[in-house]
């Protein structure tokens, strides 16, 4: 089987001659890995672990995001970050909130909104050629986070939370300006792909580790629509649509397959409620899960063998009668030694 054939019969909950494997990583696991086992780019490094996907995007010609002089950069809906050592590498951290302080929705007229225009769509005509015999998602970022992660990256965390409850009319009112953009860029981007791309991919995060970030009533209520219809037009065009979020979310999961999520990711098996051998139980025959392989203690902890032996653990349950797609729980971060993730893909691979 091609990786994309494996993929897609996976996605149809058909057996297939191995688990199809997805990888993520921050951007220092892939320079080590790529020294440490001797791959010149990105693309060699997936075919060494015999990824099975790739992602492709329009590409960005606006206006410049990054001061690498100050250490800082800007997405494009005005959020900047600057760049924070954190234990075994670091990430990129809001400054400020922009929009913390607005509460007016006739306010957020004035405010710079990105354009489609910023974006060259007819890149991605390269991208599908070149990966036409694997898996194709669409790439985190832009679009892909959603609506509610760029209204939390505009105000955030606790003002979002507090907006549902108090001020649910300037939370809408941002919700409409972010999925205009965002229908306008999906648009685009599929009146270039159509049907080639395999998997839509929104990424938004709904679960903690104990529990849901808010109750039910507010998901249904500010987080739903949105998925409709930000699904909409990829779900026209044939794509599967991928859904992430970590965290114990399984109290949702009834409302993700009525909203059309085809794939749910990454499991957090840390979290409450999010056992695997229970969840292909319940949902198995509805839903395709992807992730699985702990990233919390296991990855960056355990032994080689202990690594191996886990995973054939949740292939045993996970992939009987298809519908999983194997990888880890999170990106692959910088404490998570090279050999715990040559060892996770090796035992895949072997069944």
């Amino acid at each position: 089987m091609t990786a994309r054939e494996r993929v897609l019969a996976a996605s149809r909950h058909e057996e297939t001659d191995r688990v199809p494997l997805f990888y993520r990583d921050v951007p220092e696991v892939e320079t080590r890995l790529c020294r440490d086992l001797g791959a010149g780019s990105r693309d060699e490094l997936l075919e060494l672990l015999d990824i099975d996907f790739r992602w492709i995007a329009p590409l960005y010609v606006g206006p410049a995001l990054e001061d690498r002089a100050a250490g800082r950069q800007k997405d494009i809906w005005g959020v900047e970050y600057r760049w924070v050592e954190a234990g075994h590498g670091g990430q990129w951290e809001p400054v400020a909130f922009p929009l913390e302080g607005v509460e007016d929705p006739s306010a957020l007229d004035d405010y710079p909104w990105p354009r489609v225009e910023w974006f060259d769509f007819s890149a991605v005509n390269a991208q599908l050629d070149r990966y036409r015999d694997y898996a194709i998602m669409t790439a985190p970022g832009v679009a892909s986070p959603g609506v509610l992660t760029t209204i939390q990256n505009l105000v955030g965390m606790e003002r979002t939370l507090t907006d549902m409850l108090i001020n649910p009319g300037f939370y809408h009112a941002l919700e409409e300006r972010i999925l205009a953009f965002n229908l306008e860029y999906i648009e685009r981007l599929y009146a270039v792909a159509g049907s080639r791309i395999d998997f839509y991919r929104i990424g938004e995060d709904y679960g903690a580790q104990r529990g849901l970030l808010f109750g039910r009533p507010q998901w249904l209520e500010f987080i739903r629509p949105s998925l409709v219809a930000l699904s909409r037009v990829p779900k026209s065009h044939g794509s599967r649509y991928y859904q992430h979020s970590c965290g114990s979310i399984r109290e949702l999961i009834p409302d993700l397959i009525d909203v059309g999520v085809d794939v749910l990711d990454p499991i957090q098996v840390t979290a409450t409620g999010m056992v695997p051998r229970e969840l292909k139980a319940e949902f198995g025959d509805r839903l395709c899960f992807s992730g699985g392989v702990d990233e919390q203690d296991l990855l960056p902890h355990g032994s080689p063998q202990e690594v191996a032996d886990s995973v054939r653990a949740l292939i045993e349950v996970m992939a009987p009668g298809g519908g999983f797609f194997l990888g880890s729980t999170h990106n692959f971060q910088a404490d998570i030694p090279t050999a715990n993730i040559v060892a996770m893909y090796k035992a895949a691979r072997e069944g």
